[in-house]
């Protein structure tokens, strides 16, 4: 793939797939890397202003002085807090995903135009979040469950019961390959998974390069 040029990749996959690694190696080839993941994080940061938002959506505000606060005493995000509150009603949750993805794109869409080359758009949430749409192509990361809880357990030390729960509350990988450019297996090993990214990145120069000919 021509790394001078600006294509933005999409990266998605569910937890124990091992997308984090297959973003590391393609930022070896090139890439810059925008984790989708690090800017809600700071966007949740002490001090920032998205928890004032926060509070009055979900918190104690004027107008709902009886709810509890999702701000701890040092102004700091109550972060299982505001998660019962939101995962024991979808209305809310759609809310506050609405508040954060809104967020979240502006700030990728300006990494992007301030980017050189390449781009690599690292979200778990891609396709939720509607940010597939600033993707030229999409590669999906894969693997078989079971290897999935089992690095999960390791990685986390949670339990069986723990990571099938997380994986459920997920889009499926049915529904993601449906969307997806490219699928990679990442059920073997990193040399494997090495090789499938270097095979997606040949196949995609071919495939945009014709692209743009014809447009």
């Amino acid at each position: 793939m021509n790394l001078n040029k600006k294509i933005v990749l999409g990266l998605t996959g569910g937890i124990g797939t091992g997308k984090s690694t297959a973003a590391r190696y393609l930022v070896s080839r090139g890439f810059t890397h925008i984790d989708a993941d690090q800017i809600g994080r700071d966007l949740t940061k002490d001090g920032s202003p998205m928890l004032a938002v926060l509070e009055e959506n979900f918190g104690r505000s004027e107008e709902h002085p009886e709810r509890p606060s999702v701000l701890r005493e040092d102004g700091s995000l109550d972060r299982a807090g505001l998660a019962r509150i939101v995962f024991a009603d979808p209305e809310k949750k759609a809310r506050l995903d609405g508040i954060m993805f809104t967020e979240i794109i502006r700030i990728i869409r300006e990494r992007i135009e301030g980017a050189k080359g390449p781009v690599l758009l690292d979200a778990p949430l891609l396709f939720e979040s509607g940010a597939d749409a600033l993707c030229d192509k999409v590669i999906l990361v894969t693997a078989d469950e079971e290897t999935r809880i089992r690095r999960v357990m390791s990685r986390d030390g949670a339990s069986r019961e723990d990571v099938l729960a997380r994986m459920g509350s997920q889009m499926s990988d049915a529904d993601k390959a449906s969307r997806a450019d490219l699928i990679v297996d990442n059920s073997g090993s990193r040399e494997d998974l090495f090789r499938q990214l270097d095979e997606a990145l040949d196949f995609m120069k071919g495939d945009i390069d014709k692209r743009r000919v014809s447009d």
